[in-house]
């Protein structure tokens, strides 16, 4: 294998070696592997173009340069925006997120460390990200959907520690994989790539799946010689809830408490519907009343139970225009018959109802009175009054429908999942074959209309533990 010395490091490598050194060793060294005897090049020829153009813009006086590109101490730097101020050159690294988080601040000094390297004096050191708070109106206003934050402070706070920082990293990479085993650092600040490598030992539903166990915790069992459930101490403590999952785990055995179960169908009246949105997020508002990376709900499956008889009713908006009017104006009139509105999560559903109560005013009341209707189809297995051991510690639908309902299952749907869905239908307004969009359309109408015809089944499976089930209608 090549010295890793002839490498350089970006600044993503950087802040990944900064996470983990054997995360960074494997991002080198495992892609390497699977082409033996190769030969590294010392830099990209495009690369070093970028640099070299960048020197010229400076000397020609440039005051804005986008991606302006540096290397110093075999060290890489794209800075997103270099900035020609009245006190010198002024760096902006410009993130997705509404807010600046300390992971940050590492990207900005390792920018600063290269590109003051390089000879470039930098007075300030800024940070963009997007204004949560800004709602558009009309034509976008840039200067209130960014927030600028001066970070120059702090980033020259860690100057200090970044040569030793850089030292260790290509000590890392130039030995053998580095004996680091899991721990807090495999998801925070991020999740690594690597996980499924490095938890090849760690079983199915294991002390990692203790569901509401603080991580600081679980990681003291691990490191305590436990992995699967039977290992924890018995002078370990864990809550009632979580007691319920071991012994399901241990015991294979289902926990089921009538008396709650019961109490919480008592406050489900028909006819009764069982509601579903869907959602989609942008960084950059597209309509009126819209902030950065709202959920916009475009799409809603309801079943309706009444008399023995289930309807059905949908909702899918239309691509490239604004969702929110036609679907709450549908949804008031679809829903209207309901006693009680059955949702899954119902701080979801309640939350975009708020909003559309919010951004259309004329609707406040009507969406209030869905709201005093809502009851929460998780609150059964949130509690524990009802969990079966495929559950694995969780009460998402996800977990919850297949170990109690089987038989129904998203695998042949061509939309399997929420974050699909979202994505096929930011996709829409981009197609133009007519059968394909509306190919895409029926496969959203089925994955969403499953969703509520899950509701309904876990539902009656909850009526079938107080009631015979001669007396239970399927659907």
């Amino acid at each position: 294998m090549p010295k890793t010395r002839s490498f350089y490091l970006s600044k993503s490598q950087f802040t990944r070696g900064l996470q983990c050194h054997k995360s960074l060793w494997l991002l080198k060294n495992r892609a390497q592997q699977l082409f033996p005897g190769g030969t590294a090049l010392e830099y990209s020829s495009g690369i070093s173009r970028n640099i070299s153009a960048t020197q010229e813009l400076i000397a020609s006086g440039s005051d804005t340069i986008y991606e302006a590109t540096f290397r110093h101490d075999n060290v890489l730097a794209m800075v997103d925006i270099l900035h020609r101020g009245p006190e010198g050159w002024e760096l902006y690294e410009v993130k997705s997120s509404t807010e600046t988080k300390d992971i940050f601040i590492n990207d900005t000094a390792i920018q600063y460390y290269v590109v003051t390297g390089a000879g470039i004096s930098i007075s300030r050191v800024f940070l963009v990200h997007l204004n949560n708070q800004y709602t558009r109106m009309g034509e976008l206003d840039l200067h209130e959907l960014f927030t600028i934050d001066d970070v120059t402070v702090l980033t020259h706070s860690r100057q200090a520690g970044i040569r030793q920082q850089l030292a260790d990293m290509r000590r890392a990479l130039e030995g053998n994989e580095p004996a680091i085993d899991i721990g807090p650092y495999c998801t925070d600040p991020y999740e690594c790539d690597f996980r499924h490598y490095c938890w090849q030992h760690i079983p199915e539903c294991s002390i990692f799946d203790i569901a509401n166990l603080r991580n600081k915790r679980k990681f003291a069992l691990y490191y305590g010689g436990a992995l699967r459930l039977g290992d924890i101490p018995p002078d370990f403590s864990l809550s009632d809830n979580m007691q319920i999952q071991v012994e399901a785990e241990l015991t294979g055995k289902d926990f089921i408490n009538i008396r709650k179960i019961r109490e919480f169908l008592a406050t489900v009246l028909e006819p009764l519907g069982f509601l579903d949105f869907e959602t989609f997020m942008e960084a950059v508002p597209s309509f009126d009343y819209q902030r950065p990376y709202q959920q916009i709900p475009f799409q809603y499956s309801l079943h309706i139970l009444a008399e023995g008889k289930l309807r059905h009713h949908e909702f899918l908006g239309e691509a490239g225009r604004d969702p929110r009017r036609p679907f709450i104006e549908k949804l008031l009139a679809d829903v209207r018959p309901c006693r009680t509105v059955l949702v899954y999560n119902q701080a979801f559903e309640v939350a975009r109802l708020q909003e559309m109560a919010s951004s259309f005013p004329e609707f406040a009341d009507e969406i209030a009175a869905i709201i005093a209707r809502i009851v929460d189809l998780m609150t059964p297995f949130r509690n524990r009054d009802y969990y079966v051991r495929a559950m694995c510690g969780s009460h998402s639908i996800k977990y919850v429908l297949p170990a109690l309902i089987p038989d129904l299952s998203y695998e042949n749907l061509a939309i399997a999942d929420g974050e699909m869905a979202m994505l096929a239908y930011g996709g829409l307004a981009k197609i133009n074959n007519r059968a394909a969009k509306e190919e895409i359309r029926q496969n959203l109408l089925e994955y969403c209309r499953l969703d509520t015809l899950g509701m309904v089944r876990i539902w009656q499976k909850l009526v079938s533990l107080v009631q015979p089930a001669e007396q239970l209608k399927l659907f």
